[in-house]
């Protein structure tokens, strides 16, 4: 396995001026955290490592939504250069409510959306794993439903938090530290799931009012 890339404590001040998104979003970000070239190489290699893992057979990649989608759509794209079979499936799961996580995970899954799964070899994909808490949760509701060939993570990012995770991804692109971030699939109420990169939020924007955006 390749080991996760780690982003250091301290800022990186990396130079953002190329980056674009939203002009509403102005003075939103305290700083570039992850640009999205180095998302695009992150991406690529995970692809590979998947690829050497599972060539041979069509492993179920399931989309953990919705802040995993971004990443989730780059994959497949990355699994395809390879030349790896998969098939789709997608879930909607939560535990996060504002800035933290509640501890109370939402599920969005119904018996039949476990069809395709069961006794193959599955793959669920996430945009963070901080507590481990969603994963610690849909894991073995998984493994009872469906009896899965295997059953392993694949999450862009892991954070390191104080605590022990409940849950550890196989594969892992990026190891960041405990700073609130958004962008890239990631949200704040709803909001900043629309740019390329990965950001450290300011305080204005978590000062922002979701609802003066019509």
């Amino acid at each position: 396995m390749v080991d996760p890339i780690i982003i250091p404590d301290d800022s990186r001040k990396l130079d953002a001026s190329n980056c674009v998104y939203p002009t509403e979003y102005e003075g939103h970000f305290d700083s570039l955290m992850i640009s999205k070239e180095e998302i695009k190489e992150v991406v690529r290699s995970l692809a590979v490592q998947i690829n050497e893992d599972y060539r041979g057979c069509r492993p179920v990649i399931v989309c953990v939504l919705k802040g995993a989608n971004p990443f989730y759509q780059h994959l497949l794209d990355a699994l395809q250069d390879c030349r790896q079979g998969y098939s789709m499936e997608f879930i909607r799961v939560s535990s996060y409510e504002g800035m933290g996580s509640t501890g109370n995970v939402k599920m969005g899954l119904l018996d039949k959306d476990l069809e395709g799964l069961k006794e193959k070899h599955v793959i669920l994909v996430e945009d963070i794993v901080d507590t481990g808490t969603t994963l610690s949760h849909l894991i073995p509701i998984l493994k009872e439903k469906v009896n899965p060939a295997s059953l392993e993570v694949c999450s862009l990012l892991s954070k390191r938090i104080k605590v022990p995770q409940k849950c550890k991804a196989k594969y892992v692109g990026f190891s960041i530290p405990d700073h609130f971030i958004v962008g890239y699939g990631l949200d704040y109420n709803e909001l900043y799931r629309d740019t390329q990169d990965i950001w450290v939020i300011s305080q204005k924007g978590i000062d922002l009012d979701p609802s003066s955006f019509k």
